[in-house]
C-alpha cells in the first residue's frame, strides 16, 4: 500500500480544462506547478485517466516546473471517437499531446510515458521531433515493441474481455487488468478511484484500439535525447525484457530497475518515482537549449 505521506499530498486537484486536437476531438487535461516554459508531461496507459498522476501533479519536488496531465482520446473525459482511423493514426496521438503542451504554456517538456503512453510519446517524437520541444523522455513501464516475452496478462486476453459487450466480462476484464497491475495494492480509496475511471473507456473504443502495429527500432536508435527507463521488477503486463529493449535500443538511455514494484511504480512507490523524476528533469533542463516561451491561446 502507498505511504500515507503520498496519499494527503496527493489530495490537491488542479482544475481541468478541455484542450482541442486539430481532428476536433477535445481532450481534457490539467495543469499544475509554477508558470514556467520548462514543464513535464504525464501520459498514462490504455483503459486509465490523467488522473492516475495525482501524486505528482500535487508534488513539490515536480512543482517547480510546469505540470501536465491528459486523458487519451478515447479514455477519462476526452472525446471518444468511432473507428479505428482515429486511434490507428499516430499523428492524431502526437497532435493530442502538442495541443496539451501549447494549452499549457509548456515549451520544452520531459515527457513521462507510462505503459501505452510509451507508444504515444513515440508518435510524438515521429511526427514532431524536429520542433526542439523535447528535454528528455521516461519511459514507466512501457512496451515499445510487439514481441514474444515483453507482454504478460495483456496479451492472455484481459484487455480482449475488457473490451467485451458482455458487460459481465467487459466487468472482469477490467477488474482483472486493475488488478495486475500492482504488486502492491494501492488504499481502498485510489483502488475505487482507479477501477471507476478504468471503465470509463467504452468497450467499442478498446476494439478500436487493439492492433495498431508497433515498430519503432528505427526511430528509437536515432534519438539523442536523455532518456530514463523505469521498469518494475514484478511488472506482470510489461515485463522487464521490455524495458531492457528500450534501453538497448535508445543510444545513453539508463535503465532503472524497482525491485518488488509492480506495473505501476509512480502508484507504488511515489516518493522514489518523484525524487528519481526530479533529479532527471533537473539534468534535462540544464542541457537542453532554451526555447521561448509558448502563448496561450
Amino acid at each position: 500500500m502507498m505511504p500515507a505521506t503520498a496519499r494527503a499530498e496527493g489530495g490537491a486537484r488542479p482544475a481541468w480544462v478541455r484542450v482541442h486536437s486539430p481532428d476536433g476531438t477535445d481532450i481534457a487535461a490539467a495543469f499544475s506547478g509554477a508558470p514556467v516554459a520548462d514543464g513535464i508531461v504525464f501520459i498514462h496507459g490504455i483503459l486509465q485517466a490523467g488522473l492516475c498522476w495525482k501524486y505528482q501533479m500535487a508534488d513539490a519536488s515536480l512543482g517547480r516546473w510546469r505540470l501536465a496531465a491528459y486523458d487519451l482520446r478515447g479514455h477519462g473525459f476526452s472525446s471518444k471517437p468511432v473507428g479505428r482511423e482515429p486511434y490507428h493514426d499516430g499523428t492524431r496521438w502526437a497532435d493530442d499531446l502538442l495541443a496539451v503542451m501549447d494549452a499549457a504554456g509548456i515549451g520544452r517538456a520531459v515527457l513521462v510515458g507510462w505503459s501505452y503512453g510509451g507508444r504515444v510519446m513515440l508518435d510524438f517524437l515521429d511526427r514532431h521531433l524536429a520542433l526542439g520541444r523535447v528535454a528528455g523522455l521516461a519511459f514507466v513501464d512501457a512496451n515499445t515493441k510487439n514481441a514474444p516475452g515483453h507482454t504478460g496478462a495483456i496479451g492472455g486476453g484481459l484487455l480482449r474481455e475488457a473490451a467485451s459487450d458482455d458487460i459481465a466480462e467487459a466487468i472482469a476484464g477490467r477488474l482483472g487488468f486493475v488488478d495486475a497491475c500492482f504488486e502492491n495494492k494501492p488504499s481502498a480509496a485510489d483502488l475505487h478511484e482507479i477501477i471507476a475511471y478504468n471503465m470509463l473507456v467504452p468497450p467499442q473504443t478498446m476494439r478500436d484500439l487493439m492492433g495498431r502495429p508497433l515498430e519503432r527500432d528505427a526511430l528509437m536508435a536515432s534519438l539523442d535525447l536523455p532518456t530514463l527507463v523505469i521498469q518494475g521488477e514484478r511488472d506482470a503486463l510489461c515485463l522487464p525484457l521490455s524495458a531492457e529493449h528500450t534501453a538497448r535500443s535508445i543510444p545513453g538511455a539508463r535503465l532503472s530497475i524497482y525491485e518488488g514494484i509492480g506495473h505501476a511504480p509512480f502508484l507504488e512507490t511515489p516518493e522514489r518515482f518523484n525524487a528519481e523524476l526530479a533529479a532527471f528533469a533537473d539534468a534535462c533542463f540544464a542541457a537542453a537549449p532554451l526555447v521561448p516561451a509558448i502563448r496561450k491561446a
